[in-house]
Order: structure tokens, then sequence, then C-alpha cells
């Protein structure tokens, strides 16, 4: 209990440094000809303009960028089984050099996996580890596709606005990615994300779940739910809550490519 409320004390004071120094500082600059500190006034002059040139590059080149990022490493996955067609079921991301992640419903006894580059070329995948209790895959390919996202692995503050972002498979637009706006609600489900929002399309499981604040991925799109227990699904665009796994549940060891390349694959630990 006392190292969740240290966490979330120390999340506030991260949240609010950067204004609240801002503000000291351009304060400061004011009072200081009143003070009698002249020779203050052009280094709090200079602090001031520096903080607000960082939050600036920070809000709108970083975060931007880094979800930019994030949309070019998301890509639809296929399943199949040897001697059949591959169909596309899910998004998978690649969150390091080599190492995918994406809903553990797409697993199959003897199934192959790969994922479709946009010049059509399939990059085969193979499952490495199953999340206990969340549906979360991680894969690992031989070779790794340039687009890396940029994981944060702590949780989203409740209010904070969360893109979603993903190709819409199954659908008669396969061919498109789409972006749907969310807000992170609090939860008490460990390891996953609630948001609140419209519904995204059919299709777009295993979508990146992206902070809009810092333009890192904080999981992946794994169900829809309505509002009222009585109802059935919000379709596409209708508000429902949207829920998602945190990428804080993959453990340490397959978050890097070393991971991959050494780790065994599930279907091979199972047969053990």
């Amino acid at each position: 209990m006392r190292r969740f409320t240290v966490r979330q004390v120390a999340a506030d004071l991260r949240a609010g440094a950067g204004p609240l120094v801002l503000v000291c500082a351009g304060v400061f600059a004011g009072l200081a000809p009143l003070l009698g500190l002249d020779s203050w006034v052009s280094p709090a002059a200079a602090a001031v303009a520096l903080l607000s040139g960082v939050n600036v590059i920070r809000s709108d080149v970083l975060a931007p960028a880094r979800a930019r990022g994030v949309a070019r490493a998301v890509h639809p996955l296929h399943t199949g089984v040897e001697g059949s067609a591959f169909r596309p079921v899910a998004n998978a991301l690649q969150i390091a050099a080599g190492v995918w992640v994406a809903p553990a419903h797409v697993l199959h006894e003897g199934g192959g996996y790969q994922v479709v580059l946009p010049d059509g070329a399939a990059l085969r995948l193979r499952p490495l580890h199953r999340e206990a209790g969340q549906d979360l895959a991680v894969f690992g390919s031989d070779t790794d596709w340039p687009w890396t996202a940029r994981p944060q692995w702590s949780p989203p503050e409740p209010g904070e606005r969360i893109t979603v972002v993903g190709w819409l498979l199954g659908s008669a637009v396969a061919t498109v990615q789409a972006a749907t706006d969310l807000t992170a609600q609090e939860s008490q489900a460990p390891g996953l994300v609630t948001m609140l929002g419209p519904a995204p399309p059919a299709g777009s499981s295993g979508s990146a779940l992206i902070a809009a604040r810092t333009g890192r991925v904080i999981g992946v799109l794994t169900g829809v739910g309505a509002l009222d227990r009585r109802q059935r699904p919000p379709g596409a665009g209708d508000s429902g809550i949207v829920i998602g796994v945190l990428l804080a549940t993959v453990p340490v060891r397959f978050r890097s490519r070393a991971a991959a390349s050494t780790a065994p694959s599930v279907s091979r630990r199972r047969s053990r």
C-alpha cells in the first residue's frame, strides 16, 4: 500500500514539475527589477525561454514523432497451418528489434504466424511467451522491421488521452490504418488499462495504445464492452468501455532481441 502511494505521489510531482518551475521562473523574472536584482533578469528570462522551448519541443515535436513511429511499428498478423492459406487475425506491434506483441487469443496448436509488411513481404514469427491471465503474447522474429515502438512501462493517468492505432483487419477496408481517441479511466484490474470513448472499428484487435502526451505505446487493444451490462457490445463509433493489456505485463526477459533469439517457443515448452 505504501509503495503504491509513493508511486502515485512521484507521478503527480513529475507531471506538475515542469509547469511549476516555468511559472516560478516567470514570476522571478518579473519581480527581479522591483527587488533591485537587475543582474538576474537576463538569466531568469533565458530560463523561461528555455523551459518554454523544451515544453514545446516535447509536446509538438517529440510526442508526435514517437506516435508516428508506433503507427509504423503496427502491422497485420496472419496465422495459418501448414498447407493452408494464411489469413489476418489481429494487429502485431514491434516493441524492440525482433520482439513483437499481439493478443494471445491468436495462438493455436501447430499454427504458423507471420507479419505482412507494406511491400507485401511476410516476416515469420515464433511465439515466445503467453502472459498468464492476460490476453497478451510475445513473438520473436529473426529479421526485424526498422520501425520500433517506444514503450511506456508505467500505466496512464486517469483522464489522459489515449490514441488507438491499428489496421482494420477482416473488414472491407483492411488496407486502412485507423486512429481513435479515447480517455484513460481508473482501473482496479492489474495489468489492464480501461478507456472510455468511441468503440474502435471491427478488426482492430491488437492495435497500439499510444499515450498522446508522450507519444509512447502503453499497451495493445484486446476488447470492447458495453456501458450497460444488458446491452450488446457497442458498434464502431458508439461510446463504450475499451480494454487493453499494458506492456508492463511483459516480463523483462522478453523485452529485448537477446530474449527473442534464445528463448524456446511456447509450443516447444508445452511439449516437454
